[in-house]
């Protein structure tokens, strides 16, 4: 899982190692192999903002820091409340990158659901986009959530952007707080209740494998990850997506870039490639 590649002669850090999967989370290692290659970085895509991946990577790696400065401790479960958005994957990577385990939470999904879920997983904490944060605050009252990081500036609730500022002491990221110990949770209502899966780090790693060589993902892919997907795999399929330096939609009403069309579509049922991979992979 650590094997060193040389990157060729001709090119920049052709003397430093490469890692041909991810270690400890799922975007364990991400920074450091798009910073190796900054021409076919990729980017993640909402429907109103672009995200180049190294950008990405190094934010969910700044985050991680932050929240361990706030306090944040292996095994945690941390709610996730925002649609099919950058914005959900970047909190989930970065629960998972602190060795913490995610709960996207669906808002069209019941209040009472999400409280419900909240509760049973004894989360403290829920990171939210801006336009949720007000349901964010509704969910802390039926649960024992105790602080709300947001998107964007919202009444009540602690700016994403305070998680990204130096540490005082000068520590900064650790991957080694993301192993093993992370995850995705999902939870569902059921005739005797809610039940909630616990999705481990090798479950995850597992459908990034399989999904990154059964779909044959490349850089010249853009790969739509629609509201309604599966949670891990489309977890899973996004940081594939990204490690490979592909491009990624997120949210069934993300158009593509300008000029290309979606290759790989992730919706209700399995990924499927749906058009093989541009020749070119010039509009990142």
């Amino acid at each position: 899982m650590g094997a060193g590649l040389s990157s060729g002669t001709d090119r920049p850090g052709r003397h430093l190692p490469r890692r041909d999967a991810p270690i400890g989370s799922l975007t364990g290692g991400l920074s450091e192999r798009l910073r190796l290659r900054p021409t076919r970085g990729g980017t993640i895509r909402g429907r109103d903002r672009r995200v180049d991946g190294l950008t990405f990577a190094a934010t969910i790696e700044q985050a991680a820091a932050g929240l361990s400065r706030r306090g944040m401790c292996l095994g945690d479960v941390v709610g996730v409340l925002a649609p099919v958005s950058p914005e959900r994957f970047l909190a989930t990577y970065t629960v998972m990158a602190v060795g913490g385990r995610a709960l996207p939470l669906c808002p069209s999904t019941p209040t009472e659901d999400q409280a419900a879920a909240l509760g049973a997983t004894d989360a403290r904490l829920v990171l939210a986009d801006a336009d949720h944060t007000e349901a964010a605050q509704e969910l802390a009252e039926r649960s024992r959530v105790r602080q709300i990081i947001s998107f964007g500036d919202s009444r009540g609730a602690t700016p994403f952007e305070e998680l990204l500022l130096p540490s005082p002491d000068g520590s900064g990221y650790n991957p080694s707080r993301g192993l093993f110990d992370n995850g995705v949770l999902g939870y569902e209502t059921t005739p005797e209740g809610l039940l909630t899966t616990l999705y481990p780090h090798n479950d995850l790693l597992a459908r990034f494998t399989d999904l990154r060589d059964h779909l044959g993902l490349a850089p010249e892919d853009v790969v739509a990850v629609e509201d309604g997907a599966d949670e891990p795999t489309g977890t899973a399929l996004v940081a594939s997506a990204l490690w490979m330096g592909a491009c990624v939609v997120a949210g069934s009403d993300c158009p593509p870039p300008e000029g290309r069309c979606v290759t790989v579509r992730c919706g209700r049922g399995a990924p499927v490639r749906v058009a093989p991979p541009e020749s070119s992979a010039g509009a990142f």
